[in-house]
């Protein structure tokens, strides 16, 4: 891959007080590394660093190539009393953008993000960050750094979010992101770079099991209790949503223990499928409808339906009401 960015033997201070030591660190075009640590680690002076932003104390940072695009999405975006388009006109005046240019992309981001051109001051969390991103990608950066892009947004904003930014890293754009959610680190990161006390503790690739090694269940009616048990299993990899219906990513090789105990504490499954951050139902050749029997990733609902019943068959000790897509089913002992 194009390497894109070096940080080499970066050190930064403020005063006396050292906050990163010996960063030697590189991005390459079309790579997704998340930067992990606890509070205080390093991770936003990094960004800045990486962003240009703040100067190395000693070390250098090195862009490859004539002129590196680098947009940079901070954690906290105030509701100025502007309209989104009226900000972003003038964030595009301030980077020496052509009116009619930016006045194109500015109408075409709004339409992909779907967001109302309305006042900031009355704009949701969710909103915001949308604006926040917009004005960032507005230069087609090569590079995109976020600090913290989920920060303070409710479940259906940080999915919405992540399938954003898996659209921007398709097309291209480089990303990197001070991160502490494992959804979305799980979802979009190749690699992490861990900074403990302002030093990397560890940067390398994510292991990425084949897709069908994880698996999304989605249900209802499991109390919080229960779910606090699902959580503690072994296979268990991280929520997607915890209201009604709850969603979690588990290992495959889990997913009978953890159907047995959605079942067994009075649970209704609404959906099991392999997942790959993205799911799509395969079309009908030429047609562009969904083909009728439909596959997850290669796999047809048969033998996801032959999964369920192997489950079903071991549920024996009492009657057990289910709900399978809707369809409820009495199992008698």
């Amino acid at each position: 891959m194009q390497e894109l960015l070096e940080l080499n033997g970066v050190h930064k201070r403020f005063g006396k007080y050292a906050v990163l030591h010996n960063i030697t660190w590189s991005i390459s075009r079309a790579e997704c590394v998340a930067i992990t640590g606890s509070n205080g680690a390093g991770k936003s002076t990094m960004l800045h660093v990486i962003a240009g932003l703040a100067n190395p104390s000693e070390g250098s940072r090195i862009e490859y190539g004539t002129s590196l695009r680098v947009g940079y999405v901070p954690e906290r975006f105030p509701a100025l009393r502007f309209r989104p388009s009226e900000y972003l006109r003038h964030m595009a005046g301030i980077q020496g953008m052509d009116k009619q240019e930016a006045a194109k992309r500015i109408d075409a981001m709004l339409n992909v993000f779907q967001l109302q051109d309305m006042k900031m001051t009355l704009c949701s969390k969710g909103m915001l960050q949308k604006v926040n991103i917009m004005q960032a990608l507005l230069s087609q950066p090569d590079l995109l750094l976020l600090d913290e892009p989920l920060s303070g947004l409710d479940e259906s904003s940080q999915m919405e979010m992540i399938g954003i930014l898996t659209e921007i890293k398709r097309q291209g754009t480089a990303i990197v992101m001070s991160v502490h959610e494992p959804l979305l680190i799980a979802s979009l990161a190749d690699r992490e770079t861990r900074l403990r006390q302002g030093r990397i503790e560890r940067d390398g690739l994510l292991e990425r099991s084949p897709h069908l090694e994880r698996m999304k269940l989605e249900f209802t009616h499991v109390s919080p209790d229960n779910m606090l048990k699902l959580e503690r299993r072994p296979g268990f990899l991280y929520w997607i949503s915890r209201g009604n219906p709850a969603s979690m990513m588990v290992t495959r090789q889990a997913t009978d223990d953890m159907l047995l105990d959605i079942l067994q504490s009075g649970g209704s499954l609404i959906r099991l499928e392999p997942w790959r951050g993205e799911m799509k139902e395969p079309e009908r050749p030429g047609s562009g409808q969904p083909l009728g029997g439909r596959e997850h990733d290669g796999i047809p609902d048969s033998l996801l339906a032959c999964q369920l019943h192997k489950i079903l068959s071991i549920l024996c000790s009492d009657c057990i009401h289910a709900d399978l897509g809707g369809v409820p089913l009495l199992l008698p002992a």
